[in-house]
């Protein structure tokens, strides 16, 4: 009793008494040992959207730390694979529309004259 320091135990070896600290605890055996503490690592900030999951022509969108996928305004499709827009030529229509600025309208409004049949 005596020799070791605070939070620390003797313990012989080869009949030599030898001061060791307490389990959990580091420092100097014969004056005074700490408790070792360890500090957590800061929580690792994760961006769903880094590197982005979305596919051609559509932007990833946070929504409660999860990424969310939407084609881009005008574009349609699965924006996890591809958006595209509705057509690009008259044959991807049917065949009583026509491609006007990517979408399958009607091509008929403003062509024919009053009282024609287009």
């Amino acid at each position: 009793p005596g020799l070791c320091g605070v939070n620390a135990y003797c313990r012989v070896r080869n009949h030599i008494p030898i001061c060791v600290c307490n389990k959990g605890y580091s420092g100097d055996p014969f004056s005074q040992c700490q408790r070792v503490t360890t500090q957590r690592p800061a929580p690792e900030i994760i961006d769903p959207c880094n590197p982005s999951p979305c596919g051609i022509n559509a932007e990833c969108r946070e929504r409660n730390n999860a990424a969310a996928c939407v084609c881009l305004p005008g574009l349609q499709g699965d924006p996890y694979t591809e958006c595209k827009p509705e057509c690009t030529i008259n044959q991807e229509c049917s065949s009583n529309l026509a491609c006007i600025a990517n979408k399958c309208k009607d091509p008929c409004p403003g062509v024919c004259g009053t009282h024609a049949t287009c």
